[in-house]
């Protein structure tokens, strides 16, 4: 037993001694939080609403022509502001045309943290809406709002390198619902980059007359401006 628990040690101890060696050896900085950024979007979504036949239940709506803008400042060092804005519209089966949209407003505590990786604890509103034209009957158009907690970490591996997550807990008309995303970034100079994520929202609806669930997915790639 003894032997067993120190390989585990070793397995888990020792090679994130090593990275965190690596880090310090090579004098990272932790990722600028302070810019604007914009992002081509593809989106997919899969929605169920009482309001919709069969076929579109089981059906992927692709959205492609999709734009995201996000940003964000910190402010005293430890207080970080987040904001973001996603639109996007497609078409299903060529007859119908489908539209997303959700918006983040975020503030919370920028932990100290070493030179290499940010962790912040925030709360967010965060609203969404999801849109299929037709008749009444037919269509769906609803908005999904609520107050929600989120974690996110960013971490420099490399000089000019970033990997981030950020996973977000959403009550009110989300009912629990879980978000997350993965960023990666490569700062081409000291105030511009590249970057692409994968972004995911499953949300069980409360309380809409229509809206039942939907699982929202954006794969973006985009340019960052820092300050």
């Amino acid at each position: 037993m003894k032997t067993r628990t120190t390989l585990i040690t070793s397995l888990f101890v020792t090679p994130a001694a090593l990275l965190s060696t690596a880090l310090f050896a090579q004098d990272l900085e932790r990722p600028n939080y302070t810019f604007l950024e914009l992002d081509y979007v593809y989106a997919t979504a899969d929605v169920e609403a009482d309001s919709l036949n069969a076929q579109q239940n089981a059906d992927t709506w692709n959205i492609p022509e999709s734009f995201d803008l996000r940003g964000s400042v910190v402010v005293a060092d430890q207080l970080l502001l987040r904001a973001s804005y996603y639109a996007g519209e497609g078409k299903w089966k060529s007859t119908r045309d489908v539209e997303s949209s959700s918006y983040v407003l975020s503030a919370g505590w920028l932990a100290p943290t070493n030179d290499a990786t940010g962790i912040d604890i925030s709360v967010e509103y965060r609203g969404d809406n999801i849109k299929m034209d037709g008749p009444p009957t037919s269509g769906v158009d609803e908005d999904v709002e609520g107050l929600g907690l989120a974690f996110g970490v960013r971490a420099t591996p490399f000089k000019g390198g970033e990997f981030g997550v950020r996973v977000g807990w959403y009550e009110g008309d989300f009912n629990g619902s879980i978000g997350y995303r993965i960023n990666l970034a490569y700062n081409i100079v000291e105030n511009f980059g590249i970057n692409a994520f994968w972004e995911r929202m499953d949300a069980d609806v409360n309380d809409e007359p229509k809206l039942t669930s939907y699982e929202l997915n954006k794969f973006g790639i985009g340019a960052r401006v820092y300050f």
